[in-house]
């Protein structure tokens, strides 16, 4: 309100402005859009771990066959409300009137994955083809996603589609729970994050819910990424595994500008910065004589890339040409 004083005390507006526009200020309605889906999306992670609790302290008690009827029916339930409320399928971004409908779905896919989980573990249908058992989730996931175009189902489809593959994808694991120290690994890193990013490609080229590409091209480069990294610190092929890395950044700087996204930028930069610095102070540690020219030369490179560092963040409004 300091503004509106001013602009009165300018004279630019009459009191008779000035009380309608404070009235309006202190009377308007505000958004609490994004608070609500945080509240919803919170509740429906407790109650999938409760169930997840319930059922391991009382797995005695209640009995396997009546927590499986439970979680079953729960998830059926679900599956019933989202197919009697469903729009017709579109590659376009589907908008159900229903503000619940969109956790309904997240619910009844995660407790479908409880469902097949403990049914495993108590009957073992699958033997011990587990493979099998992350792939029947992945697929019935993928299939929420599509025909009720919801990207947090997709997520857990492509987290699982890692899965079959032997991966972890979750931020954390895609690190620690990961041995990048096998190329059988990185092989296979390599191969999902190809799969990922030339579907996001064919999906925006034939329009085939092209709001879904984000999501698959966030995975897709930090998995590619860090396999990538991996190689670089870990096997002997610098020079290849510099180039695909780069290779790899620049398709991604690319989408960046061409999405106009920040985070692909940024992403794209820093494990591109990651790589060059490496291979820099790699080679200037293959030097015999570590002399104080190459010192200085690795300091030169430290202070330089800081700049360029802070240059894009000052700039990354103007290099992406968002409004």
């Amino acid at each position: 309100m300091a503004e509106l004083n001013q602009i009165l005390k300018d004279g630019h507006i009459t009191e008779e402005q000035y009380k309608t526009i404070e009235s309006f200020e202190n009377n308007r309605l505000f958004s609490i859009h994004w608070e609500l889906r945080t509240i919803l999306y919170l509740g429906i992670l407790l109650v999938s771990s409760g169930i997840g609790i319930l059922v391991y302290l009382n797995i005695d008690t209640i009995g396997h066959q009546a927590i499986l009827a439970a979680v079953g029916l729960a998830s059926a339930a679900c599956m019933y409300y989202i197919h009697k409320h469903k729009l017709p399928y579109t590659n376009l971004t589907a908008t159900y009137a229903s503000p619940f409908f969109d956790y309904v779905v997240l619910l009844g896919c995660l407790l479908f994955a409880v469902f097949i989980g403990y049914f495993q573990f108590q009957y073992h249908p699958f033997g011990e083809h587990y493979g099998i058992l992350v792939f029947v989730p992945t697929i019935i996931s993928f299939y929420l996603a599509y025909r009720f175009d919801h990207k947090g189902v997709l997520s857990i489809a492509i987290t699982g589609l890692a899965s079959t593959f032997g991966l972890s994808v979750t931020p954390r694991q895609l690190v620690e729970g990961n041995d990048f120290s096998d190329l059988s690994v990185i092989f296979t890193a390599v191969l999902l994050g190809i799969i990922l990013a030339a579907w996001a490609w064919y999906s925006d080229k034939k329009r085939i819910k092209q709001h879904f590409s984000f999501t698959y091209n966030n995975f897709a480069l930090n998995i590619l990424c860090i396999a990538t990294l991996a190689a670089l610190f870990d096997q002997d092929l610098k020079l290849i595994t510099l180039l695909a890395l780069a290779g790899i950044c620049v398709y991604f700087i690319k989408y960046a500008l061409t999405q106009q996204s920040y985070l692909f930028l940024l992403l794209s930069v820093l494990y591109g910065y990651i790589g060059l610095t490496y291979i820099i102070f790699y080679l200037l540690s293959k030097v015999n004589n570590m002399s104080e020219g190459i010192f200085m030369l690795g300091m030169m490179y430290v202070i330089a890339s800081a700049v360029g560092v802070i240059f894009l963040f000052l700039n990354i409004k103007k290099i992406v040409k968002a409004k």
